[in-house]
């Protein structure tokens, strides 16, 4: 399967995946929360240096949209450092030299560091902090910094199981990245079904199609002869995530879990209604039966089932959790006095593994 880190099969309990936050948002908008946080914002050199890649980069993925006449393209500006992997590897070097980049690598590696040291063997790495920007508004720079931060992750542990999460409603530019990288799935919060957050309303435009097509285009550019291999990353789902608004209508989790087979989901993730918050024992028993069910009639239609992994993305009700998950997602709960934007405390963590255990 092209070399990608999956996680390891017939286990008979969840597996954990710990949260990698890349607070690159919070260098680039400098709130009166980033004291708070222990974190700087970029200097007045440094600006120079993003607005010279920034520029570069949008040249690149100008050349890159002329080549291919490709529309979806358009939504992906990522997909440069898959047609044009010298010359954004030439501009990543420029990106490496900044302090500021400098310090988001190791702080990212410092913390896979903890999460390997005790016992952890997946994670998801995600760019933060509120508010975001959302769908192809995310900065291009902000883009190649993830490339920059996944890159030197990929380097150091290249058996670790990853995932990527480019927010917001982000998952078509994380493909790229992900694809060059061995990620082993996207997570999406824009999959099915629009709904409300407070940047803005979630741009759910055929994006899961979009996904698919260009996943098994850029695979194939790539020259991945096996289809079975372009099917990676897998594409996770969330479903009626949380920090989202949505019409009366979708309040009933039984309408998402029923359109599973219908848009051929790859996985499932549930949330609480914010950060840190418990999800609904009523919804996980709703979900591991919708999904089983799903076993039962793939089996049916096709001779061989297929199967779609249940996973928890918010609060950390262990006992609950590990009764129905798949995988359990985890960050709040690793971070230094439990507030998801600060850096992990290894106390925490040791603390949660051997909870989990």
């Amino acid at each position: 399967m092209n070399n990608i880190p999956v996680p390891e099969k017939n286990k008979k309990m969840a597996q954990l995946i710990a949260m990698v936050h890349v607070p690159s948002n919070n260098i680039f908008q400098n709130t009166v929360y980033l004291d708070k946080i222990g974190i700087k914002t970029y200097s007045v050199e440094e600006l120079k240096i993003l607005n010279k890649v920034r520029k570069m980069l949008l040249q690149l993925f100008e050349e890159v949209l002329e080549e291919n006449k490709l529309s979806f393209l358009e939504q992906c500006r990522s997909s440069i450092f898959i047609f044009k992997k010298e010359e954004t590897r030439e501009i990543e070097k420029m990106m490496e030299e900044l302090p500021i980049v400098q310090y988001l690598v190791e702080r990212a590696i410092s913390e896979v560091d903890i999460y390997v040291k005790n016992g952890i063997s997946a994670i998801e790495v995600e760019n933060i902090a509120a508010p975001y920007f959302i769908g192809d508004k995310t900065p291009f720079e902000d883009l190649l910094i993830l490339t920059i931060v996944c890159r030197a992750i990929r380097k150091k542990y290249p058996n670790l199981v990853i995932g990527l999460h480019v927010l917001s409603s982000n998952d078509i530019e994380a493909l790229p990245i992900a694809i060059i990288f061995n990620v082993y799935f996207v997570r999406s919060e824009s999959s099915i079904f629009s709904g409300f957050r407070p940047e803005g309303q979630t741009v759910n435009n055929a994006n899961l199609a979009k996904f698919y097509y260009l996943r098994n285009y850029l695979q194939a550019c790539l020259g991945v002869e096996d289809s079975k291999d372009r099917r990676y990353p897998q594409i996770w789902s969330d479903l009626q995530k949380k920090h989202t608004v949505f019409n009366q209508e979708l309040a009933d989790l039984k309408v998402w879990l029923k359109n599973i087979l219908f848009m051929k989901l790859e996985g499932v993730i549930l949330t609480g209604s914010e950060t840190g918050k418990n999800i609904a024992k009523k919804d996980l028993l709703m979900a591991r039966e919708e999904i089983d069910n799903l076993k039962k009639q793939t089996r049916e239609y096709f001779g061989e089932s297929v199967e779609v992994p249940l996973i928890t993305g918010s609060g950390l009700d262990m006992n609950l959790y590990k009764q129905y998950a798949d995988f359990i997602i985890t960050g709040t709960q690793l971070k230094k006095n439990k507030y998801w934007e600060n850096e992990v405390d290894e106390k925490n963590v040791k603390a949660l593994v051997e909870k989990f255990n």
